[in-house]
């Protein structure tokens, strides 16, 4: 069975807020449900290198450096073009800091939104991603 690395990054401005970016409408894949930057590591990537360019693709902010917060694998079964796809998945996630708060969209995104972490677990409709925030907020991490 394939296995997929999906990469997600909690970017954290100098207030404190994290960065939403909300799905298109058109996305395949929880359609204007917030989401992080983030997606498929690439091959022949670090793992560093495949969040930071995931960072800078869908918000325009590039980054110097990320420390992973939550790793888990599970497997995961999907739908598209009427076929049902299944990979084992290895979710990472990491934070970074920036101090720029303007984003640059790309297609794969509607609006964004910079929120505190209890804001966060309100907007966010996915169970994986209110997981992690919830994760965050019961072990008082340091982001």
């Amino acid at each position: 069975m394939k296995t997929d690395v999906i990469q997600k990054t909690i970017l954290v401005n100098v207030d404190g807020s994290i960065l939403l970016l909300r799905r298109s409408d058109t996305d395949d894949r929880r359609p204007l449900q917030w989401d992080f930057p983030g997606g498929l590591l690439d091959p022949g990537e670090s793992l560093e290198e495949g969040a930071i360019r995931e960072v800078r693709e869908e918000s325009g902010i590039s980054i110097e450096n990320v420390k992973m917060i939550f790793a888990k694998t599970e497997p995961m079964t999907w739908s598209k073009d009427s076929k049902e796809y299944r990979a084992n998945a290895v979710r990472m996630y990491y934070a970074a800091h920036t101090e720029i708060t303007d984003i640059s969209l790309s297609f794969e995104h509607s609006e964004s939104i910079w929120v505190a972490l209890d804001k966060a677990l309100e907007l966010l409709e996915y169970p994986r991603h209110k997981e992690v925030i919830s994760y965050i907020i019961d072990n008082k991490l340091d982001l």
